[in-house]
Order: structure tokens, then sequence, then C-alpha cells
């Protein structure tokens, strides 16, 4: 078996082993989002909560305001009955109706803060809801990734270890350089095939990029099978049985 051919079965095997792990990870990454978004719900659950805390309070002081200031007309209505002047009956009834106009605009305040608590009660059963929504969501999600984690362990273990024997089985340099490339190229991949485009003219373009490769290209990947790389995109070629078998046919 030459180099490249033991390349691509260690490469197989990586793509195997990075799709299994990618699939584990897109749960994660949806269950993350999962969670991120029910922590926001919860951070505006406990803000409106505040809000609602604060109306109550507010309301609470109003209504004592109020309270107080009918204790106080009740004493000066008292008063009025036994002044002996008109002035101190006047300033009495100043005082009286001042008490009066404040306990209105106090009046009228509560009732828009009533109003406002019940915006804000409208809101927090709205929030409520889509809260225990979320938590249902997340928690698929949540199981989802345990079983995607469960379905995949036994194979991931597999992997690993055919991984590692298929490695051992290739030059140091040449896993080397395999490695450098696929942490150059993230997800895409780094061997490609060599592709047919006309078997008489003999012309084989790259898998990867669909340029024509040289004779030699060829001529190397069905000799010694050393590793080839693309003349245009740099991908490790190599070609799989078919093609080796149609080439060698057309030559008879």
């Amino acid at each position: 078996m030459g180099v490249t051919s033991k390349l691509l079965r260690y490469h197989r095997l990586e793509r195997q082993l990075q799709g299994l792990r990618r699939r584990i990870a897109s749960a994660e990454r949806y269950l993350t989002q999962q969670s991120r978004l029910l922590a926001n719900l919860e951070a505006q659950g406990e803000a409106l909560l505040a809000q609602h805390r604060q109306l109550q309070a507010a309301i609470h002081n109003d209504e004592t305001e109020i309270a107080s200031l009918d204790e106080k007309a009740a004493t000066l209505r008292e008063t009025l009955n036994s002044v002996n002047t008109s002035k101190e009956y006047t300033a009495l009834l100043t005082e009286l109706n001042t008490h009066k106009a404040d306990k209105e605009r106090i009046e009228e305040r509560v009732l828009e803060r009533m109003t406002s608590l019940e915006e804000l009660s409208e809101q927090q059963e709205t929030l409520t809801a889509q809260r225990e929504e979320r938590v249902k969501v997340r928690g698929v999600a949540a199981e989802e990734v345990e079983r995607r984690k469960a379905d995949a362990a036994d194979h991931i273990e597999e992997l690993e270890r055919e991984c590692a024997i298929a490695a051992h089985d290739v030059p140091e340099e040449v896993l080397r350089t395999y490695q450098q490339e696929a942490e150059r190229r993230h997800d895409e991949d780094v061997m490609a095939p060599l592709e047919e485009h006309n078997r008489k003219s003999m012309e084989y373009a790259c898998g990867a990029c669909q340029v024509l490769m040289p004779v030699e290209v060829i001529s190397t990947l069905l000799g010694s099978g050393a590793v080839t790389r693309c003349v245009s995109c740099g991908v490790i070629l190599y070609v799989q049985e078919d093609t080796r078998e149609a080439i060698g046919a057309s030559r008879k």
C-alpha cells in the first residue's frame, strides 16, 4: 500500500470521527443557545419583578400619604367649627383646600401607577409562559446532547483507535503536512479524488477545484503513489479504484 493510500485510509477515518464530533458539537451549541435565551428571559423576569415591587411600594406610600391627608382634613374640619374669626376660618379653609388638591393629585398618580402595575403583570404573565416553553426546549436540547454522546461513544472510541493505527502507518512528515493543511482548511476536505474529464485525451482534474492536472501529476499518482498535491489549490490528490481501473483499461 502506497503512502497516499495509507494517508487516504487515515483521512477517511478522521473524517468519520470529525463527523461524529461535529454532530455532538452541533447539539451542544444548540443547548448553549437555548441556555442563553433562557438566562435572558430569567433576567427580564427579575427586572420586571423588581419594577413590580417598586410600583407596589410606591402605591403603598401614596395610599399612606392619602390616609394622612384625610386625617389632617378631618382635623381641620373639626377646627373650622370652633374658630372665632373670619381670618382663622379663611386660613383653615385654604389649608383644607390645599390638602384636597394634594389628595387629588396623589390619587391620580395612584391610578396611573395601578394601570402600570396591571400592564406589568401582563408582561410578567407573558414572560412566564415564554420561560416555561424555553425550559422545555432546553430540556429537550440537553437530552439530545446526552443521546448523541451515548450513541456515538463506542463508535468514537473505536474510530480513535483505528485513527491512531492508521496514523502510525503514515510517515511523520506526511502526517504533519496533512495536519497543517487540515488546520488551514478547517472543515474542508484535505484530500480530493482525481476526476475524469476526458479519458481519450487523458484529461483529469482535481476533485476540489476542477483544475486539469498535468500529465506528470497523473503519472505520479498512478505510479509510485507518492503524496501529490493539486498544482492549483494544494489539496492532496488520490485516485479512486474505478478511475484507476478505467485508466488502466484505456492503456491496454
